[in-house]
Order: C-alpha cells, then sequence, then structure tokens
C-alpha cells in the first residue's frame, strides 16, 4: 500500500473510532461489515458520519446516497442504507425512513446483521409516532425471523412492557413463557430470563396453577432451592388470596396443600424436619387457626425437645390469646433465665405497670451483676419516662459508682434531671463537673440565664467564643441574655456585631431577622467592638 494512503487510512480510522464511540448501538456498523470495507468506502462513510453527529442531517443525507450509488455491492451498504433511516428519522420525515429505509434494507439485505437493527429500528420508528400497534408488529416480526439475535431480547422486553401496560395476559404469558423455556442463557440474556421465569410462576400461582408455576422456576433451580422457591411464592400467593373474601377458600386450599407439602418435605429431609413444622405453624397461625398452631408447638416439643426458641414462640402465642399471666410462666421457665426476665420486664412496660418492671430489672441485677450497668441504665430510662427525676438521678448516682468511666455522661443526664426539677443551681454544679467544653459552658449559661444571673451567663458565652465554630452561637446568645436583661441598646448591637462578624452564618440569619421584627431595624452596620 502507498505510504501516503496508509498513513491517511490511520488518520481516518482513529477519527472513525472517536465518532463510533458517540453513536448509538442501533446506529454502531457491524465490525465484520467494517473490515470487508475497501479504504475508500470507510473514508466516504465517515464523512456522512460526521455531518450526521455533528447535526447536518441534510448534508449526511447526501453523503449517504452518494455511497449507495458510488458501492452499492459494497459490505456496507446495508449500513449507509441504515444510517439513511436514522438521518431521515432526525430530519422528522418517519414515514419515509420506514417505507424507503429501514424497509429496503429488510428487503435487499434480509440476511444482513443491518437488517436486523432495522426491523428493531422500524418498531422504534413506530412507537416514537404514536402507533403502538404497528410497533408490536415490527417487534414480533423480528423475534420471529431473528429469535437468536441480541437485539431480539431488546423487543421482547418491549412487548412485555406494551403487555403490562395493556393488561394483555395472553401476551404476557406468551412472551414470559419464551423468555423462561426458550431463550438461550447467556451474560446478555440471563437476568432478563430469570426475572422473567419469576413472574411467569407468579402469574400461574395466582391462577392456582402450582404446578406451572414451580415448572417455571424449575428452569432456574433445583433441589432445596427450588423448594424454598416455591414455598415463598406459595405462601406470598396465599396472602394475596386472603385479601378478600371471595378468595378466601382459595387460600385455605392453598395453604392445606402447603402443609402437606411441608410435612412431606419434612420426612423427605428429616435434619430440616423442624424447620419444616415451625413454617406449619405460621402458616396456621396465618390461616387463623391458632389452636393448631400450638398443636404444632406441642409436636415440636414431643419430637425435639423444648428450648428457649419454642418456650419463645410459645410465649408469644399466648399473649396473642391475651393470656399474658401463661407467657409470663413461660418466660420464667427459659433456660436462660436473664433472657426469660427481660422478656418479663418488657411486658410490664408495655402494660404500662413500670414499678413492676423495676422489681424485675433489680432480680437481674442480683442474678447478673456483670451486665448490672445494662440493667440500672433500663431502671434509670424507666423512672425518667414517669419524669420520677429524683429517683432516675439516684440510680444514675449509682451507675457513676459503678461505671466511673462514663460519670461525664452520667452527670450531664442528671444535670438535664435537675433541669426539669427548675433546681437550677444543683444543675449548674453537675454541668461544672463535665469535660465537654462548650456545651457545658453553654448549658450551664442558660441554667444562669433561668435564674436571672446574666452576668455570669455573659462571661461564659464570651469564653465560648474562643471556639471557632461556637462563637457565632455564642454571640447570638449575648444578644438574646442582654435582651432577657432589659439592656435593649447592648442588645441591639450585640445582634448587629453577630450579623457583622458571622455574616455567613445560620446565626447571622436569626440575628438579622430578630432586628427587623424585634427592634423594625433592617440594616445591620455592627457596632461597637466589645460587649
Amino acid at each position: 500500500m502507498n505510504p501516503l494512503l496508509l498513513k491517511l487510512v490511520l488518520i481516518v480510522t482513529l477519527v472513525s473510532q472517536n465518532l463510533f464511540a458517540q453513536l448509538s448501538t442501533l446506529q454502531q456498523i457491524d465490525v465484520g461489515s467494517f473490515e470487508k470495507m475497501k479504504e475508500v468506502e470507510r473514508y466516504q462513510i465517515r464523512i456522512a458520519e460526521k455531518h450526521f453527529l455533528n447535526g447536518n442531517y441534510k448534508v449526511a443525507l447526501s453523503e449517504y446516497e452518494k455511497f449507495l450509488t458510488l458501492y452499492e455491492k459494497s459490505a456496507g451498504a446495508p449500513y449507509a442504507q441504515l444510517m439513511w433511516s436514522h438521518t431521515m428519522m432526525n430530519l422528522k420525515k418517519p414515514k419515509t425512513a420506514l417505507r424507503d429505509g429501514f424497509q429496503s434494507v429488510i428487503d435487499y439485505w434480509p440476511d444482513s446483521n443491518e437488517a436486523t437493527i432495522a426491523a428493531y429500528c422500524m418498531g422504534d420508528a413506530y412507537r416514537k409516532m404514536g402507533e403502538v400497534a404497528d410497533a408490536q408488529k415490527s417487534f414480533r416480526f423480528l423475534i420471529k425471523e431473528y429469535p437468536k439475535h441480541e437485539i431480539a431480547m431488546r423487543a421482547r422486553e418491549d412487548l412485555l412492557h406494551y403487555a403490562r401496560l395493556h393488561q394483555d395476559l395472553e401476551e404476557r404469558l406468551l412472551i414470559l413463557n419464551d423468555l423462561t423455556f426458550n431463550v438461550e442463557r447467556n451474560d446478555l440474556t440471563k437476568a432478563s430470563c430469570i426475572k422473567a421465569c419469576h413472574e411467569l410462576a407468579e402469574l400461574h400461582c395466582f391462577a392456582q396453577n402450582l404446578d406451572k408455576g414451580k415448572k417455571a422456576l424449575a428452569t432456574t433451580y433445583t433441589g432445596t432451592k427450588l423448594f424454598d422457591k416455591v414455598y415463598q411464592l406459595s405462601f406470598k400467593t396465599l396472602n394475596h388470596f386472603l385479601k378478600t373474601p371471595e378468595t378466601k377458600p382459595a387460600a385455605l386450599k392453598l395453604g392445606d396443600q402447603l402443609i402437606s407439602t411441608l410435612r412431606a418435605e419434612g420426612i423427605e429431609r428429616p435434619e430440616s424436619a423442624k424447620g419444616f413444622l415451625y413454617q406449619v405453624a405460621a402458616l396456621h397461625q396465618t390461616l387463623s387457626r391458632s389452636a393448631e398452631t400450638m398443636k404444632v408447638y406441642r409436636e415440636i416439643g414431643e419430637s425435639f425437645g423444648i428450648d428457649d426458641d419454642l418456650r419463645g414462640r410459645m410465649a408469644e402465642w399466648y399473649i396473642a390469646q391475651k393470656n399474658r399471666d401463661e407467657a409470663r410462666r413461660t418466660y420464667l421457665s427459659f433456660d436462660n433465665k436473664i433472657a426469660g426476665l427481660q422478656k418479663i420486664a418488657a411486658m410490664f412496660l408495655e402494660e404500662k405497670k413500670p414499678e413492676k418492671a423495676i422489681e424485675i430489672y433489680r432480680q437481674l441485677i442480683d442474678i447478673d451483676p456483670d451486665h448490672s450497668v445494662a440493667h440500672l441504665t433500663a431502671i434509670a430510662s424507666v423512672y425518667s419516662g414517669l419524669s420520677d427525676w429524683l429517683n432516675a438521678i439516684s440510680v444514675y448516682r449509682e451507675l457513676i459508682e459503678i461505671n466511673g468511666d462514663n460519670s461525664g455522661n452520667y452527670l450531664w443526664t442528671i444535670a438535664g434531671c435537675y433541669e426539669s426539677l427548675l433546681d437550677w443551681k444543683k444543675a449548674i454544679a453537675c454541668y461544672r463537673q463535665v469535660d465537654r467544653f462548650p456545651a457545658n459552658y453553654f448549658a450551664i449559661a442558660k441554667c444562669h440565664r433561668k435564674i436571672g444571673e446574666y452576668d455570669e451567663a455573659i462571661l461564659l458565652y464570651n469564653q465560648c467564643k474562643i471556639v471557632e465554630n461556637a462563637a457565632p452561637e455564642a454571640s447570638l446568645q449575648i444578644g438574646f441574655t442582654y435582651e432577657e436583661a432589659e439592656q435593649k441598646a447592648k442588645a441591639i448591637r450585640t445582634f448587629q456585631l453577630t450579623c457583622k462578624r458571622y455574616p455567613k452564618s445560620a446565626q447571622a440569619s436569626k440575628a438579622h431577622s430578630h432586628l427587623q421584627n424585634q427592634y423594625n431595624i433592617f440594616v445591620t452596620l455592627g457596632g461597637a467592638e466589645e460587649e
């Protein structure tokens, strides 16, 4: 090859690779066709593509026509015709694109890759024109003529979308069956096929065709995995049937079938029999057969022995039957005494009997001293919920004695309790013991303000200002403190300083708004530099 011509081909190829990246999957040339083309043919197609990508559709149209005239026998001819059709679509001439473009690709080059693309593009064009019936017809043609082509999957999914949208159950089943049983599964199709098998199985189950549903799932799952998927779907169907009185008999019938299936599976898989019996119990509960549920629990106990898991389920059953005393007796029989008592304490709290819950937590402290912190914390929480602040404080002080490493948190909580009691002096004393600057200074300052000690509060806020991210809030609170002290001029000056010093902060916005609403001041120019 002439060196100059070779250089030209390389340049064109590099440019073409960049252009390719901008074309949609329906507009890119097949690699095999491209390889068969001569250099001059590639050059001509690239000129047309350049104009196409630049939006010069009339020029692009002329260039594609030139290619078809000069190289009608080229391997790139079907592609040129396809792109001519895309160009017509961009020129808002869909009917011409359909009649003289995409259809011509199919008619003249029926075995080409471009013919398959054209078949899909026809459906897409009809869809864009709002002619759904013709779009569906084109998609069906594509699937029939090119069933194994990867774009046929796209057509199937489009048809499935319309079938769902128009509630066309017949076509929906037809496509789902095709995807489930006929389409070869590979990296491109596998996900869609699996999704389709689930959808098909669900439709069959809702139509009470459980065997067909299982057959659909069997295309993807085997063995115990298949059983589990069938059971999950059947249980979902059962709940669907229970929603209306008309389908409740079907739910009961399906439930009995599932129970029989589970019991049979338990015989086949004895290592999992206990789990299947629990599923049987759950089914009876779902079907509102409470008495049968307890019978199954007793059956489990006789066959496998009673453990805390079973006791817990039985206790929950007693609670559902409003037999709470029996539930408590069941919890008391737990091998894990601590877990049983915790359940009883939770029951008393649910029953609005906090004193009894506290008694249980005290028992837990005696028998489970290693976790006394958790039990005391639960007691303190109960007292706080009752607004019994003095008892809550007493418990938090117990916690300080046994868990000194966390004393700061407990003292902070005690201070909050004193605030609830309006005992501001004791709250201040607690906050002072907490190493949590500047939060503790803010809290102490708030307490000083409550008892009219405004100078002390301002002094604390000024100390907080040494922390950069706390300074705007401290400045704002100084303003409010002056306001509470009825020092109007200083309050106004401080709000103005907040706006001036921290203009981008949320506190500046609040100060600005407060000046407008409270003092009718709309221009905040600052003020004295010291407070």
